[in-house]
């Protein structure tokens, strides 16, 4: 059996609604390919999560807007290029793709609320369906058959978090996601001199709410003659029940123009309407560095992947398993009060991620490891946005392996992003 990508490269719509934001095989299986919950800021950081300032946005931890200060735009956004490397059944021969995909990846405004509290609102994706793949096989009168398996669509959320600081050094956060969307799964199979081909046309309308819960904890120790910060996390990511919307429509066509003969919508019962389940995730995480000068820390996450429930597009050779995430990480700022020199107040970003996603295609899992960097310049002019700054980083990841049944994905991004600070609510003073 002969196995061929096809993998389209898409420029998409700043729309959220309207991106296809993967090309990736694997966003065949489960909800499709779940997209980075993490500014520019902490994703070149290995998607670190545990530090919470005074003029960042955290998307991952809302324990975090208990130190936010000042009101802060966010916006980021990615181009990731894409290469494919899977063998044939025999193992004789390796085919090879590439493809592109450019997105919006969050729209997000805080702003204090009070001295120990902040609020949050922004809208995201949650995740991706984009495949094109296309395979040969022989019947058992040795017609040659063929079938394309398609897929679009996606998840998005809009968010809404809180954090409040009821002591120094302690902040306590909630998130709220409204989850929303459409995915679509289409199969197209003709044999060989056949004049009729059959499909196979499944689509899932998503919608549903998840909660997040945080807090974070941070102490000042001397050791010697000087001075660092320690930082602990704990954050939980509570089970998603999603509502399923479900419809299957089979027929068939003619394989000289594609153009349909027949259409029938099938009766799926219980199937009609389900619930999508994603299990509960656990993250802890330590850290140490010295204020707006450097840190490093580690985040470890868990995820009981087994309990994942999607009855309506179950796959048969896909079962479900524990899931782990391990991210190191950290920045450095040589001289944040420099006057001059810009490249002195710069901070300078890197990490590395290892996941064990708990997919196993036919036994063997898919793991996922990300190497990061990047920087954050001051763009600010004004007494007011002066902590505005640009952040650009890079992201080098590889997923699977060309010498088992998986896809060997190989994948390079670039990540832009926006903080862009300014005070609301400031008395105006006159002599």
């Amino acid at each position: 059996m002969k196995l061929r990508l096809t993998l389209l490269a898409i420029f998409t719509s700043v729309v959220l609604w309207g991106q296809n934001g993967t090309v990736s095989p694997y966003s065949y299986f489960g909800l499709g390919d779940f997209r980075a919950k993490s500014t520019v800021e902490n994703r070149m950081m290995g998607g670190l999560s545990m530090l919470g300032d005074s003029i960042h946005i955290n998307l991952q931890n809302p324990a975090a807007y208990g130190t936010l200060r000042l009101t802060t735009y966010a916006v980021g956004a990615h181009n990731k290029n894409y290469s494919f490397k899977a063998a044939n059944e025999a193992a004789t021969d390796e085919i090879s793709d590439r493809g592109r995909v450019t997105n919006l990846d969050y729209l997000v405004l805080a702003f204090p609320l009070s001295p120990k509290s902040s609020f949050a609102f922004g809208i995201m994706p949650f995740s991706n369906v984009g495949y094109d793949l296309f395979k040969t096989s022989l019947n058992a009168n040795q017609d040659e058959v063929s079938t394309s398996y398609r897929g679009s669509g996606g998840i998005n959320r809009v968010y809404l978090a809180t954090g409040y600081q009821p002591t120094e050094g302690l902040s306590f956060g909630i998130a709220a996601h409204y989850n929303f969307g459409n995915l679509a799964y289409d199969r197209y199979q003709s044999i060989d001199a056949v004049q009729l081909g059959t499909f196979d046309q499944r689509e899932v309308t998503i919608s549903g709410f998840d909660f997040t819960l945080s807090a974070i904890a941070d102490r000042k120790v001397k050791l010697g003659a000087k001075e660092y910060r320690f930082h602990a996390m704990f954050n939980r990511e509570l089970q998603m029940n999603l509502n399923a919307s479900n419809t299957q429509t089979l027929g068939t066509f003619q394989t000289a123009n594609g153009a349909t003969r027949e259409r029938l919508d099938v009766n799926l019962g219980t199937l009609a309407e389900t619930t999508v389940e994603v299990p509960s995730k656990t993250t802890l995480g330590l850290g140490i560095g010295k204020d707006r000068n450097w840190f490093a820390g580690l985040e470890y996450s868990s995820q009981d992947m087994s309990q994942f429930r999607n009855d309506f597009l179950a796959v048969n050779n896909a079962t479900y398993t524990a899931a782990s995430t391990l991210k190191v990480g950290g920045y450095y700022i040589p001289d944040y009060a420099a006057i001059n020199g810009i490249y002195n107040r710069i901070t300078y970003r890197a990490g590395f991620r290892m996941e064990n996603t708990g997919l196993l295609i036919e036994g063997d899992e898919l793991q996922n490891k990300v190497v990061s960097l990047g920087f954050g310049m001051p763009i600010g002019s004004t007494a007011n946005d002066r902590f505005s700054n640009l952040n650009i980083g890079l992201e080098l990841g590889k997923r699977g392996t060309s010498t088992s049944t998986l896809v060997d994905e190989h994948y390079f991004g670039l990540n832009v992003g926006l903080s862009l600070n300014d005070r609301w609510f400031v008395k105006r003073r006159i002599n």
